[in-house]
This record gives C-alpha cells, structure tokens and sequence, in this order.
C-alpha cells in the first residue's frame, strides 16, 4: 500500500512547567495563506525537483515576524524519497537549529531571531527525489499546517489553506546507449572499449555489452563502434536510431 508521509515541523506552545497543561493562541489568519509551486510541471524516473512554498497575503504590504516555522509536506513515498539536507529553509545562515527524523518524518527549524516575511517571500524549499522505478502519470505535493512563532508575541499562527502542486512522472529515458565505462558520458574512450572488445583484447560484463550494443542487432562489433564515434562528433542525434 502506498504510503502518504506528512513532515510534521516545530509546533510551538504555551506550556506550564509545573502541570504539563499547554495552551495554543492562534492569530487571526485570514489574511493569510501557502502557495506550493514546483520548478518543472514533468519529471521522469530517477529525477530531482524542488518544491517553492512562499507566503501568500491578502496585502502586499502586510507581513509577520518569524522566529519558528513549521508545516506538513504530503507526498506518496513509492514516488519520490526525501531526507534532512533536502529540506532548505530560507535565511539558512540564520538557522540556530535544525533537526529531521525521517523515522517519525520531523524536521524542526528555530531562527536565531525574528525573520521579516512579507506576501510572496520564500518560506523554504524541497527537493523531492524521485524514485527510478516509480510509476508513471500525475501526482501532487503539498505542504499543509504550516505554522509559525515570533518572539514578540504569545501567539501562533497556523495556516490550513493550500493549493497542491500537480506533477506528472515520466518513464526516464535511456541514457546508456553508448555508455560502456558507465561513467555517465558518451565519447571516444566507449569507442575504443567496444574496438578492444571487438579484438579479444578486453572482457565486457553484461550491462557492458548491452550498452555497447548500440543498434540492438545483438552484436557488439566495429558497427556499434563507429556509432558511438558518430555520436560523438555530432553526425548522429541519437544511439537509438539506426547508423
């Protein structure tokens, strides 16, 4: 079953050392809300995108001291991955303390003092990792609840309202045509390697003959090698049409 994790961040209250009885002030938040965005509306399979959530006000000239912060990121997990350095409050030099659980999935962040946001500034970003095997079609990311503290006042502000960011997964394309060293490039050095091969001189494993194999005729031969070359300088679009 898939699993939707949600990134609970700092919640900050009013507590009474000698009871344990914790109040919560909110302030009035309607003004107020979270808008999600992403730096791609496509990814394919094995890809990273990053996740932009700005503060949204119903004035351009409102804004709200934070000194804390924190929210819920929803996100299915069989999809994309995340860990504690892909979390990335803004202002990061003035972070006083940061910490992520990916076991319980919190992450806590104090300023080291109040931070001025105005409507439309940058709350954090989040890269997102997405799984080479995850499936395709559309998804959404969100972070929700967000909430936040000043040191002036008593009172916390939460955020409920979101819009979720819609991204559609794409089947990652086959970058390994060519690619014998699998060093992640396509150049002469592959060329020689399938020409050794081709002599006897050297012993290729499997996932090395099938990416020296460029026109899939099952050989790895001097044919597979002058593709590459062809690659190379650019005489060729592509290792998976025909030389």
């Amino acid at each position: 079953m898939k699993k939707t994790v949600k990134l609970a961040a700092l919640v900050l209250s009013l507590c009474t050392a000698a009871s344990g009885f914790c109040v919560r002030a909110y302030a009035d938040t309607a003004a107020w809300d979270i808008e999600n965005s992403l730096d791609v509306s496509e990814c394919r399979q094995g890809d990273t995108v990053t996740m932009s959530v700005n503060l949204k006000g119903a004035s351009a000239s409102a804004s709200q001291e934070i000194a804390s912060m924190s929210g819920t990121l929803e996100y299915d997990t069989s999809l994309f991955t995340v860990e504690k350095a892909d979390i990335l409050p803004e202002e990061a030099k003035n972070v006083q303390e940061y910490s992520f659980d990916r076991a319980s999935g919190i992450f806590k962040v104090q300023y080291t003092s109040d931070r001025t946001v105005k409507d439309g500034d940058l709350l954090l970003h989040i890269k997102l990792h997405t799984a080479a095997d995850a499936s395709t079609g559309k998804t959404t990311l969100c972070v929700t609840d967000m909430q936040w503290k000043s040191t002036k006042s008593d009172k916390e502000t939460e955020i409920e309202h979101h819009v979720p960011a819609k991204i559609t997964i794409a089947s990652a394309k086959d970058v390994s045509a060519g690619d014998v060293n699998q060093d992640g490039e396509v150049n002469l050095i592959d060329a020689k390697l399938v020409m050794q091969y081709y002599n006897g001189a050297i012993e290729l494993d499997a996932q090395q003959q099938k990416n020296a194999d460029t026109n899939g005729d099952g050989k790895v031969n001097l044919t597979d090698a002058k593709r590459i070359m062809q690659y190379y300088n650019g005489e060729i679009e592509s290792l998976s049409q025909e030389g």
